[in-house]
């Protein structure tokens, strides 16, 4: 009998070992409703609650029994109802640099490198001179997420802009389908404001998708004065010094750092999908962060690129 009992009491340990993590899980996402309240950054709710603590769970459990976090918009993501013509739509608007505790050290380097003499010729540089003849408040980085390549509706549009000393991210948010219309009017509104859209493959993918789904709304698409696409300057000046030009694989080797928790580009239309079906905001999260990263990620390329250092690639 007790070597009989003995496997019983050892396979017990693990279930009791679960429970209390999926009993801190629980906590963490109780706390992360208290600290919302406090005005804590998006990054700070979400973090606790990261992908890397439900992994840890579904490898005890496996996928089908993980705990997944559940809450409210407002829960995971700080924002406002916002209005335009064509409706109302969720805006998310945050200080860089209580998202971001480098983000200030990013913008000044940002700033200098704009105001210092501009690098010898150099091929493939030319393009980011337009953002030395306009102020930088006047220039706007930009980066949509939809829920396909073409011909589907576009439900989050990041935009990044310096004003009044400070580095603003301004996220427009659609929070189920019929409100794209209202994004777009507000968007309309925005890009007539900035002299310089600043993008990364947006000469093929984000301008003309916003292009079409403002001509299926029937909205004016406002041209932009002047814009800088980031990936066509990273093939001419890195060449074949990358594996790639994608704007992650630039990270790695151009800005030294790799994501942790990001939620892949491929999984980010089924998760929308999810959220308009279930109202359960807290993949959202994670795509309000990598809109977020890709937008910060832009700004620093263009300092790198403008250093008129000759770059070697970070293992």
């Amino acid at each position: 009998m007790p070597a009989k009992d003995a496997p019983a009491a050892q396979t017990r340990v693990p279930i009791m070992d679960l429970r209390s993590r999926l009993d801190e899980l629980k906590r963490k996402a109780e706390c992360n409703f208290a600290r919302k309240a406090a005005g804590a950054s998006v990054e700070d709710l979400f973090k606790p609650m990261g992908p890397g603590d439900l992994e840890e769970a579904m490898a005890v459990r496996g996928p089908s029994e993980a705990p997944v976090p559940e809450g409210p918009l407002e829960m995971f993501i700080p924002g406002e109802t916002a209005a335009s013509a064509g409706g109302v739509f969720y805006r998310v608007l945050a200080d860089a640099g209580r998202v971001w505790a480098d983000a200030p050290k990013i913008l000044n380097e940002y700033l200098e490198i704009l105001s210092a003499p501009f690098p010898p010729r150099r091929e493939g540089l030319e393009p980011l001179s337009l953002l030395r003849s306009v102020k930088p408040s006047e220039a706007c980085y930009l980066d949509i997420e939809t829920t396909g390549l073409g011909n589907t509706p576009l439900f989050l549009v990041g935009l990044m802009y310096a004003q009044g000393g400070g580095l603003v991210i301004d996220q427009l948010f659609a929070r189920d389908y019929t409100e794209e219309r209202a994004v777009l009017e507000f968007l309309s509104d925005m890009i007539r404001r900035f002299p310089v859209l600043v993008t990364f493959n947006g000469e093929r993918f984000d301008i003309p998708f916003i292009a079409e789904r403002m001509a299926v709304e029937m909205i004016d698409f406002p041209v932009p004065g002047a814009h800088v696409d980031l990936l066509p300057v990273a093939r001419k000046v890195l060449g074949r010094r990358t594996p790639n030009h994608r704007l992650q694989t630039l990270e790695v080797f151009l800005l030294g750092r790799k994501r942790k928790g990001d939620i892949p580009g491929s999984l980010i239309p089924g998760a929308y999908h999810e959220y308009v079906r279930t109202r359960n905001a807290a993949q959202m999260a994670a795509v309000i962060h990598h809109n977020r990263l890709d937008l910060l990620s832009m700004m620093e390329l263009v300092t790198v690129f403008m250093s008129g250092r000759d770059w070697e690639c970070r293992d």
